[in-house]
């Protein structure tokens, strides 16, 4: 898909990241420069290509986000709601989502994005005769870092029909979520290998084991968790600014809040007033007169999103010790959790108890969505109809274009 003849613009997610393509389009003045693809694969450019890399990472994490979690049960959208007014978030709410969705192309095209410039980076320093070994050995690391969440995004959020997940990649065949997860996996393998900073090592087990964790393989999961992020660890986040305001807050928070929180996350509070310190919200009354509940764990434009903690961290730990009958070990680490935000602790644990746990410790983060899949055999976690779709569909635009998949 990519040759040397290739022009880049310059500004493209280089530094500065847009809240809409449409915005994007019509604030700028007309182009005035462009630079072509080799004058970027340059020892000297690279780490401002990773930078590139970094925002187009975090343009894609709020939106993937906020998208994810419209589709599962952590938000709702309901037109009584003020503001509330996209009818792409009304059919992706319930489950019946056109091809044509343009809140769902928007996410799927920004997953490609960080997916090709990842690996266009990876690629550009392979071109490279480096004097700093340094600066490629963390390009590599990052790019294979970032190039594994984007195949993430793929295996856990899309779908080719309502109940089959996975994406595709380069227009190429279809690759079903657990095939997308391995090769989330070799990437960030791969980036395990030209690191030896012990948190970066630390995360890069954790992002391991959540996919392991995904696809049921929990022998696995338990060894990368194990290595991964301890207390103490800085949350790996996607950050924000006015320039790439957090998607949440513009569109599910104080900014316009055409998402609200699901009733339950009220109730939490109402049983435990404490637990506003992992699902915070606030109010707005709707046109029924009825009170809804935003989040507000999002507060302003800038406000970063995590994408892994040492808490979930500790809480797939917790799972995994469920699973293994070790409910003791569970409780231990459940309450560790729950400490970290001043909560007291539990008094015995199960897996109903860690669902729940996950359900508050992860509030707007966009895991819900796969946690309803992966649970709901066994606990009845999905909340739609059969015949809804299950995954966000990969997009009309994609399909139109890519002669491996089925006729729109």
């Amino acid at each position: 898909m990519k040759t040397k003849s290739i022009i880049l613009i310059l500004i493209l997610s280089l530094l500065v990241v847009w809240t809409a393509c449409d915005e994007w389009v019509t604030s700028i003045d007309p182009l005035i420069e462009q630079v072509a693809y080799e004058k970027l694969t340059a020892e000297g450019e690279i780490p401002f290509v990773l930078t590139g890399v970094r925002a187009q990472f975090c343009y894609t994490n709020d939106v993937m986000g906020v998208t994810a979690d419209l589709l599962s049960d952590q938000l709702i959208f309901d037109y009584n709601v003020r503001n509330a007014t996209y009818p792409t978030f009304f059919d992706i709410n319930s489950g019946v989502i056109r091809l044509d969705d343009n809140s769902v192309d928007d996410a799927f095209n920004r997953v490609g994005r960080l997916r090709f410039h990842a690996d266009d980076l990876i690629s550009r320093v392979g071109e490279i005769t480096f004097t700093n070994t340094a600066v490629r050995d963390d390009a590599l690391t990052w790019a294979n870092v970032f190039g594994g969440i984007g195949r993430f995004y793929y295996a856990a959020n899309f779908g080719l029909d309502e109940t089959t997940g996975g994406g595709v990649i380069d227009a190429g065949p279809f690759i079903p979520s657990a095939d997308m997860y391995a090769l989330s996996t070799d990437k960030f393998k791969a980036a395990l290998t030209t690191t030896t900073n012990a948190k970066t090592i630390r995360l890069i087990n954790s992002l391991i084991a959540r996919n392991y964790l995904f696809v049921g393989d929990y022998a696995n999961a338990k060894t990368y968790a194990d290595a991964g992020m301890v207390q103490g660890d800085a949350q790996f986040a996607s950050l924000h600014s006015t320039e790439s305001d957090n998607y949440y807050w513009q569109q599910a928070g104080h900014y316009r809040c055409q998402c609200a929180a699901d009733f339950r996350f009220k109730d939490y509070l109402v049983a435990d007033p404490a637990e506003v310190a992992r699902c915070p919200l606030d109010s707005t009354k709707g046109y029924n007169q009825i009170w809804y509940y935003m989040q507000n764990k999002y507060p302003t434009d800038s406000s970063p999103i995590p994408f892994m903690t040492w808490q979930e961290n500790e809480l797939m730990l917790a799972e995994l010790d469920l699973r293994a009958a070790d409910d003791a070990s569970a409780l231990t680490k459940i309450n560790l959790v729950r400490a970290s935000h001043g909560l007291a602790d539990l008094a015995a644990a199960d897996m109903q108890v860690l669902i729940t746990e996950r359900d508050k410790e992860l509030f707007v983060q966009g895991t819900r969505l796969v946690d309803q899949r992966r649970f709901n055999a066994d606990y009845g976690t999905w909340h739609l109809p059969p015949g809804r779709w299950m995954y966000l569909p990969i997009t009309e635009r994609e399909r139109l274009i890519n002669p491996n998949l089925p006729d729109v």
